[in-house]
């Protein structure tokens, strides 16, 4: 895998720390993600001083913006020749609603709709690329979905103050629209060189994700924290699919403990998931040039 050109997101902390220290030691030429600027760029550092490699670069983005994620795109087709692999490692999980600059809830928009628009602004970099990686970081809680509510996807209803349970099914929701995307981009890009993976880290992971939790589940979370899956053990599958390089035959499939396994039904629904991508596409204005 040396040599190739690597784009992780959420790389200042937790498993995309991780993710991004194994792809540099692979020799990687390394493009790490994040919003948060002085953990961004001190990960980066200790990345360079721990492997050696040299090619690594820090970007600001915060993912829940089209705008900044569009920035981030015109940057990476503009300056990079080419690009092997995207690692959607972001995300979020909230106890009370909070929106997007652009107006969205914000675990959407985090978790789904930054990571939908990303990849499909960097397609042709990556077909250009080819053999080449799209790897989404899903989470078994997307079979706790049931489904989306299409006539309150933005979740405004019922969800107010803190609220464990409306966070809860609102990360759900973004993760089944995640592992909808890829196995709907597999199919797209069959034939291309170009492979899709969803993955979960499984459940409960030390990581930062839970940093906007409160109340009873805030205060939970910090007692059990010690106890709970290591972000080192979460990320094993991240790093297996970053910089393992006999998998390009196994596009489209849900991974967990670096192999594959069932994802939900809803996965499989074909009209579910016509109707996320075009939500995507609407919601995220993709035709919109620049």
């Amino acid at each position: 895998m040396t040599r190739k050109t690597c784009l992780i997101t959420g790389t200042a902390s937790g498993m995309g720390q991780l993710t991004a220290m194994a792809a540099a030691h692979a020799g990687m030429r390394l493009i790490c993600v994040d919003f948060d600027v002085p953990n961004g760029i001190k990960a980066r550092d200790e990345i360079v001083t721990s492997t050696g490699n040299n090619d690594v670069e820090f970007i600001e983005c915060d993912v829940s913006s089209f705008a900044e994620v569009r920035r981030l795109a015109d940057r990476v087709n503009r300056d990079y020749e080419r690009l092997d692999i995207l690692v959607n490692n972001a995300g979020i999980t909230e106890s009370i609603r909070r929106e997007s600059a652009d107006g969205f809830e914000m675990t959407m928009a985090t978790n789904f709709l930054g990571p939908f628009l990303l990849t499909n602004l960097l397609l042709d970099k990556l077909r250009t690329s080819s053999p080449a990686r799209v790897i989404n970081i899903a989470s078994e809680a997307h079979k706790s979905a049931k489904g989306l509510d299409w006539g309150d996807i933005d979740n405004r209803r019922k969800w107010g103050k803190v609220n464990h349970s409306c966070g809860f099914q609102a990360y759900a929701r973004s993760k089944l629209c995640l592992v909808a995307f890829s196995r709907d981009l597999a199919e797209m890009l069959d034939g291309t060189g170009v492979s899709v993976y969803a993955v979960s880290p499984g459940y409960f992971i030390r990581t930062n994700i839970y940093r906007h939790m409160r109340g009873i589940w805030g205060l939970g979370l910090k007692l059990v924290r010690p106890f709970i899956q290591s972000a080192e053990s979460g990320a094993r599958t991240h790093i297996y699919l970053t910089t393992d390089a006999d998998i390009d035959d196994q596009t489209g499939l849900y991974w967990e403990n670096c192999k594959p396994k069932e994802a939900s039904k809803f996965t499989a629904d074909a009209e579910l998931r016509r109707k996320i991508w075009a939500y995507a596409v609407e919601v995220t204005e993709l035709a919109k040039a620049g």
